[in-house]
């Protein structure tokens, strides 16, 4: 019966004598000295290579999460960063394009002034997908005074005349085109001889087909076409194109030419219209 009650007379005791140490150790180590006890020295001991371990854990996690914080922001400035060189690459792509198209609008406006035809600017707007008729299309039409087989031009040469026209548009064949009916005359700039130009259609696409009017018409590879004075729709001495190849010339009857256009139709974004 009396174990229980020594037992915890003794677990008292030791608290107290606990307490007390305690107490002291705190009282003690307080006051300004110049040694360490022998207790505080292996306490320090012991713990020492525990603060150390648990110093070397906190820094690398520190370090870890100051590395992943900056890993973090750097690919969000990075990110940021293409984000705004693609912002800049299209803003430079489009000044390109507009000054493009401020040299082409001065050249065009250019070529106006100095010719005394009665020129009509038009901008494309579409293409005849078809790979047998050869056509274009333009945003002027009815009611900018447009009527069928009206010549149309550009600053290299002939390109068409028009087609179809409608109430805000207008379909322009080009002189390519090898449908019946699409023909004009012109004259060989270097002898003034009258010659006959179709589209042409068998082999060299975008070419037109030139016959001389008469035999003794003396056609060269290099002659320049011009647009003649019998021509029923174009000006006279507008360039047509140039001679690339003459064939037949055993059979003086047979004997024909192929001339490529001075346009570039691939390339064509305004053209104009001549109303007189």
């Amino acid at each position: 019966m009396l174990r229980p009650f020594t037992q915890k007379k003794a677990l008292i005791i030791l608290l107290v004598v606990g307490f007390l140490f305690i107490t002291w150790s705190i009282f003690y180590t307080s006051q300004e000295r110049t040694e360490l006890t022998w207790a505080e020295y292996l306490v320090r001991w012991v713990l020492f290579p525990l603060q150390k371990a648990a110093n070397s854990v906190v820094s690398f996690a520190v370090d870890t999460w100051e590395a992943i914080c900056s890993l973090a922001r750097v690919h969000r400035e990075n990110y940021e960063l293409r984000e705004e060189l693609v912002r800049l690459e299209l803003r430079l792509a489009q000044l390109e394009g507009l000054k493009a198209e401020n040299n082409r609008l001065r050249e065009v406006a250019g070529f106006q002034t100095e010719t005394d035809l009665q020129l009509l600017p038009a901008e494309v707007i579409g293409r005849s997908p078809s790979p047998w008729m050869e056509t274009l299309i333009i945003d002027k039409g009815e009611k900018d005074g447009l009527v069928k087989n009206m010549p149309v031009i550009s600053k290299e040469g002939v390109v068409g005349r028009l087609l179809r026209v409608g109430p805000n548009s207008s379909e322009v064949i080009l002189l390519t085109d090898s449908r019946d009916g699409n023909s004009m005359s012109g004259v060989i700039e270097r002898t003034r001889d009258l010659v006959y130009i179709y589209g042409y259609s068998t082999g060299r696409k975008g070419y037109c087909l030139v016959k001389p009017s008469d035999l003794d018409v003396d056609i060269r590879v290099g002659d320049r076409i011009l647009t003649s004075g019998a021509s029923l729709h174009f000006p006279r001495n507008l360039v047509v194109g140039v001679v690339q190849e003459v064939r037949g010339h055993d059979d003086v009857f047979s004997r024909e030419a192929l001339m490529k256009p001075a346009v570039n139709f691939s390339r064509l974004e305004y053209v104009f219209v001549v109303k007189d």
